[in-house]
């Protein structure tokens, strides 16, 4: 893309203001906002963003998200619109398609992709009035158990947006291929109107691992695992620490930068699993140990938020807000990887679909 491309972002000519003024900033809507790692992807790789609209029901989100762009958003229910918007990305609930979850789509959670799909395509009858234009690219990322365990939904999604015109392309792509140090694997669904195939951006080597994300002034007494996570530490004969794995493997010696994932009590497969140098998948309740200096304390609600792609700048706002540390924690774990989102987007950049 040459350089007049990348400053107009879109030469389309759009909605002008009272003043006649063309306004070239890219147009998204992002539903199901949380703390807006689209926006922020987007932003990071140069773009100027005119934001139509960010629909998030969670009060501290929305709060998060104000406190992060320095907007005014309220919460609100998903609804329908009747605008011109280049980019919507929606990262539709996943507690019921999650491993971890009840796999329960009768919630009604999981299923508001639903919502979605009817803003895509409003039905006038109803009174809902068709879209000035639809978005040239939806980006829709959700967990990988919906692929293999509730397919009949996810087959669904695709061929409704085929039947909207749209062309889908998806994959499962993990953080640690785009440049953070986290083994999140996600689905990540791109459906276009363009005539140009869309095609994942390549994986990439790892060049940080957990220490670049680390905040050495954290305090180990502080940020102490419970008295029933600790249990799962022991020491052998000549001193090394070793945590109890919920597995046949039984135990693991750790290892300097080791990250060890104290979720899940009851889990047999998920305790006490070790990561070297690298986190496990943050979620919304994380319990993550980090062990250095032959020492073990909890990651923190700050790296939590670098382990997705958020500046410190971005933790001292929510704070400073009246947003607690556990509920910084949870957005984190609720919210997208950006440095995934901006690979993606930059191959859209590249391939002239946005």
């Amino acid at each position: 893309m040459n350089t007049k491309n990348i400053k107009a972002v879109n030469e389309e000519i759009i909605e002008k203001t009272a003043g006649k003024e063309t306004d070239n900033r890219l147009k998204i809507l992002e539903l199901f906002g949380g703390i807006g790692a689209p926006r922020k992807a987007l932003q990071n790789i140069g773009y100027s963003i005119k934001s139509l609209d960010y629909v998030e029901i969670l009060p501290f989100a929305v709060l998060a998200y104000n406190s992060i762009f320095d907007i005014r958003y309220t919460p609100q229910d998903i609804r329908l619109w009747n605008m011109k918007c280049d980019v919507l990305v929606h990262g539709s609930p996943c507690q019921d398609w999650s491993k971890n979850g009840l796999n329960n789509i009768n919630t009604g959670r999981s299923i508001l992709y639903e919502r979605t799909l009817q803003i895509l395509n409003p039905n006038p009858e109803n009174g809902y009035p068709e879209l000035v234009a639809p978005p040239k690219i939806v980006v829709w990322e959700n967990v990988p158990n919906l692929v293999h365990r509730h397919r009949e939904h996810f087959d669904h999604y695709l061929e409704t947006m085929e039947s909207y015109g749209y062309k889908n392309y998806w994959d499962i792509l993990k953080a640690s291929d785009y440049g953070i140090a986290q083994a999140r694997d996600r689905v990540y669904v791109v459906s276009t109107k363009s005539d140009i195939p869309f095609t994942f951006p390549e994986k990439k080597p790892l060049k940080k691992d957990i220490q670049d994300y680390l905040d050495f002034s954290a305090d180990f007494e502080e940020n102490t695992p419970s008295e029933n996570e600790k249990n799962i530490f022991f020491r052998k004969e000549d001193g090394t620490l070793c945590v109890r794995e919920a597995t046949k493997l039984g135990y693991k010696e750790l290892a300097e930068y080791d990250v060890i994932n104290l979720e899940f009590p009851n889990s047999k497969t998920r305790r006490g699993r070790v990561g070297h140098k690298i986190a496990k998948t943050i979620t919304t309740s994380p319990r993550q140990a980090i062990y250095y200096n032959d020492k073990v304390r909890m990651l923190t609600a700050k790296e939590h938020l670098r382990l997705m792609g958020f500046e410190d700048k971005d933790y001292a706002l929510m704070r400073k807000n009246g947003i607690t540390d556990k509920q910084i924690s949870f957005l984190a774990g609720n919210s997208i990887c950006i440095p995934v989102l901006e690979a993606i987007f930059k191959q859209a950049q590249e391939l002239h679909i946005i």
